[in-house]
């Protein structure tokens, strides 16, 4: 009985198949084990209290008080994972002292959506109102110490108020993001800062600066490292294809070459423009 042996390639494509595939299934299970969700926040300045010596005093205020900044900020949450997350608590906070979040708006992007306050929040909210109403009639009826009592009883709340927001998210699908809108307001020349808090099991919260795309290398336009490197590349690999009698090696360096030609050319263009400037003073 002949048995047809098998070429001696096969076996070890094989195993390295068997190994490529297994290394990628347990990557996948590990970077999906856990719910990543990433945001970004950014500020954008729409109001500056100043004195100007010629046009006079510039002031923003907010009901009737001088606030020295005043800010637009936006918070951008996407879930970055391959599975949907239920039943998460989102709390947004700010960071000064002396910054306060004012009007908010959200929307879940790609659908109809906003968020609600968590059952918690809503408490306070509803506590914080009743107690206002309850200062304004003090007030109403000249009670100096019941709007005293009252202030000192709701500062807690008008504290939490003014810094933070708890929003409960029914389901946060793959892919999905949450959009948060604010109005902020800073006393000083402090940089507002706002950050995103969210504790759940199996979830993780990173910020994550949105991606940029690269048009520049050392200072140079991709396009022109580009064309400059593929004509040091080809005179390159002129050179390595005469001089080297082995083809595979010869091949293998002309491939490393055109992958790093735009380097080169970066490189070149960078070195072109600095004896232009030393030469031209």
């Amino acid at each position: 009985m002949m048995f047809q042996t098998f070429p001696d390639w096969i076996l070890p494509s094989a195993i390295s198949a068997a190994i490529a595939f297994l290394a990628g299934w347990l990557t996948f299970i590990l970077r999906n084990r856990r719910v990543l969700l990433t945001y970004h926040v950014t500020h954008e300045r729409i109001g500056i209290s100043a004195l100007d010596k010629i046009h006079g005093n510039v002031a923003v205020t907010v009901d009737g008080n001088p606030v020295q900044n005043l800010f637009m900020s936006n918070i951008r949450l996407v879930n970055r994972s391959m599975h949907d997350v239920e039943n998460i608590e989102v709390k947004v906070f700010c960071g000064p002292k002396d910054m306060q979040l004012m009007s908010e708006d959200t929307h879940v992007e790609g659908t109809v959506e906003f968020l609600k306050h968590t059952a918690e929040f809503e408490a306070i909210k509803h506590d914080l109102d009743n107690a206002m109403v309850g200062i304004q009639n003090a007030k109403n009826l000249g009670d100096n110490e019941e709007v005293l009592r009252l202030q000192k009883t709701v500062a807690p709340r008008w504290s939490t108020w003014k810094t933070n927001r708890w929003y409960a998210v029914p389901v946060m699908s793959r892919g999905q993001k949450i959009r948060f809108t604010y109005m902020t307001s800073v006393l000083s020349n402090t940089k507002p800062i706002i950050l995103i808090s969210c504790q759940k099991a199996g979830v993780r919260l990173k910020y994550k600066e949105p991606y940029q795309p690269v048009t520049h290398l050392w200072g140079v336009s991709l396009s022109d490292a580009a064309l400059a490197g593929i004509v040091i590349s080809v005179a390159a690999a002129m050179l390595v294809i005469y001089s080297i009698s082995i083809p595979w090696l010869a091949a293998f360096i002309c491939l490393v070459l055109g992958f790093i030609c735009q380097i080169f050319g970066a490189g070149a263009v960078k070195l072109y423009r600095c004896i232009r400037d030393q030469l031209i003073g």
